[in-house]
């Protein structure tokens, strides 16, 4: 099955106090560890962005969010309107504990519904899952009406869950989908604490 990739990175960042993706970790942009990673695996990937034009060190394209929202489900239907396959593996930017077993457990599992998606602890990860073009109207609606929530277009669509798999954590414990939304929390990764 041909699926493409997605990298958020339009989001507004107000905890972090500066732009996410070209934050510095380990030596590079923090995109870069995502876009590093997803590449093992995918293609096709573009950046879904309307604050970069383009990321040093990461090559591929970059397109501006169909709508001036910044909300992760703007930035998965502008990833479905642009994309040239079916199906499109969404991640954000700022996932430092990425890793390619786990997008290739999502990618095996995936089969004819809308959304395949990682539940971890009880909790639904939207931002490391796969959509369906057949999403695109839902999500559409839905931003239409102001309800931003990307979990809101669950209930409307075919889901396939993929529960709680050891590939989900890091070898210290943590969610592979944890996200930094602080300079704090960025500080400390960097310095090798989880």
């Amino acid at each position: 099955m041909e699926i493409g990739c997605a990298i958020l990175a339009g989001g507004r960042s107000v905890r972090m106090g500066r732009d996410k993706a070209t934050a510095e970790f380990r030596g590079a942009p923090l995109i870069r560890q995502v876009f590093d990673t997803v590449r093992q695996v995918f293609d096709d990937i573009m950046i879904v962005s309307s604050v970069h034009e383009a990321i040093e060190g990461v090559e591929a394209p970059v397109v501006s969010d169909l709508l001036p929202v910044q909300s992760p489900m703007v930035g998965i239907a502008t990833a479905l309107i642009h994309s040239v396959r079916d199906r499109v593996f969404v991640v954000a930017c700022d996932m430092p504990f990425l890793c390619v077993e786990a997008i290739r457990c999502l990618v095996d599992e995936a089969g004819g519904e809308d959304i395949t998606i990682p539940m971890a602890e009880g909790y639904y990860q939207p931002l490391h899952a796969i959509y369906g073009r057949s999403c695109l109207a839902p999500l559409l609606r839905l931003i239409g009406l102001n309800r931003l929530k990307v979990s809101g277009v669950l209930p409307y669509m075919v889901v396939k869950a993929i529960r709680d798999r050891a590939c989900y954590y890091t070898p210290g414990g943590a969610l592979i989908f944890s996200n930094i939304n602080t300079a704090e929390e960025l500080a400390r990764i960097n310095s090798g604490e989880r």
